[in-house]
């Protein structure tokens, strides 16, 4: 991409609004070392030593905060807890800019938070909390009717899912695309489970995703002579386009009348890929929603999700200066 081109891009997207709705959550990092000497008085019990405790934000946040990175004006739409961790996130959205005005806080429910005990760089098991409330049904409707009745305010929406139980489901999935459809509005859909009732919007499927929606062994999407044939027959099916993202290989965007394949950058040293994702549903959104061509668009969001990828031992964003830097070399 031109230099003139990045720039403009990054220059548009400081005027959009976008709104990002779904699973907001907390990523809780912190140094674990288990094996100390150390015991308890009381349980008798090997204490568990740590350290180097931070937190940031995940699922949906990170895309917001991928987003507020680029320098876009972003609203979240979300629940969270009353608790340490609601107060984290509110935290993080005002350092961040995001417009926090719609992530609503419920007494009933602890905020959803990805603890990360990790050794080293080596992320250990997660210790997940908020992430499998049930009784939001209410409050998730109150929330979807909120962003319908808001959206000609946003020039662009993405809509996230990937709780074992998400804030949304089918009908309010479907809802939300039927008013954005009737506005008139475009968005982006990264889901975990909903992906086959995202047919109004822009989806983004990464290769496990899509062979699951296909019913199809994950190694033939490892033959690059084929994954263009079943791109192309996947989205016939579709009312919209879709954004398949290869690893290392790149990205694919296809619709009833483009097919684009964007080469990955190679990597250069120790990467980390967690966050990857969204970085690209970030960066694709960003540049889109900024009048950018579809080649242009891929291309932005595969500058981003290079820089990420290279912040170890975090869901790595990317500045509008390393993105030009990088586009440099």
């Amino acid at each position: 991409m031109s230099p003139e081109q990045l720039r403009h891009i990054l220059t548009r997207i400081q005027s959009l609004k976008i709104a990002v709705i779904g699973d907001f959550a907390i990523d809780f990092y912190f140094q674990k070392i288990e094996e100390t000497g150390d015991f308890s008085v009381e349980t008798k019990k090997e204490v568990h030593w740590a350290k180097a405790p931070k937190t940031g934000l995940g699922g949906a946040g990170n895309v917001a905060k991928n987003l507020a990175t680029l320098g876009v004006p972003t609203s979240a739409f979300g629940l969270i807890g009353s608790d340490i961790f609601g107060r984290d996130m509110n935290f993080h959205c005002q350092n961040l800019g995001i417009h926090a005005e719609n992530l609503k806080s419920l007494r009933s429910m602890d905020t959803p938070t990805y603890s990360k005990p990790m050794l080293g760089e080596v992320e250990l098991n997660r210790i997940d909390f908020g992430t499998q409330e049930k009784d939001i049904v209410q409050a998730s409707q109150d929330l979807v009717d909120s962003l319908c009745n808001q959206l000609a305010e946003y020039d662009w929406v993405i809509i996230n899912e990937q709780f074992r139980y998400p804030l949304l489901n089918q009908h309010l999935l479907e809802k939300l695309q039927e008013a954005m459809s009737i506005a008139q509005k475009t968005g982006l859909a990264d889901l975990r489970s909903l992906g086959n009732f995202a047919n109004q919007v822009l989806l983004k499927v990464n290769e496990s995703e899509l062979a699951h929606l296909l019913d199809i062994d994950p190694a033939i999407l490892e033959d690059n002579e084929q994954v263009p044939n079943i791109v192309q027959e996947w989205v016939k099916s579709r009312q919209q386009g879709a954004l398949v993202t290869l690893g290392d290989r790149g990205l694919i965007y296809a619709d009833h009348q483009h097919f684009h394949w964007q080469a990955g950058i190679p990597a250069k040293g120790p990467i980390d890929t967690v966050g990857a994702g969204d970085m690209i549903v970030a960066g694709f959104s960003a540049a889109k929603a900024a009048g950018a061509s579809i080649q242009e668009a891929c291309e932005f969001a595969t500058l981003c999700a290079h820089i990420s990828i290279h912040k170890i031992g975090e869901t790595g964003e990317a500045t509008p200066q390393e993105i030009l830097d990088l586009n440099q070399l």
